[in-house]
């Protein structure tokens, strides 16, 4: 699995909220400023590409889901970082939670 940029992951955090939608919907999500449509249907390309949401077609456009839970991209998170930082010592680890 990839790691997600910050822009990719506000873009998932808006998905996961929604369980499905179109690219207008996950922008609608956002605080002021809103990133633009296309700045958004961009991520969602890339997000495609990396296998982290997929789309159906309705009518001329499409709705976006995700392919992986906030859950599993959770668990890989927190196992990256106690790889990458703690040295996979859990108990250093725990010490910082």
């Amino acid at each position: 699995m990839d790691r997600l940029t910050p822009a990719e992951e506000q873009v998932m955090l808006k998905l996961w909220t929604l369980q499905q939608g179109s690219v207008q919907e996950i922008v609608d999500l956002y605080v002021l400023p809103k990133p633009a449509y296309n700045t958004t249907s961009t991520i969602v390309r890339i997000l495609e590409r990396k296998k982290f949401i997929k789309h159906k077609s309705v009518g001329r456009g499409y709705i976006y889901s995700p392919k992986i839970s906030r859950e599993k991209y959770r668990e890989y998170l927190i196992d990256h970082l106690l790889k990458n930082y703690f040295d996979d010592d859990k108990v250093e680890f725990k010490k910082m939670i």
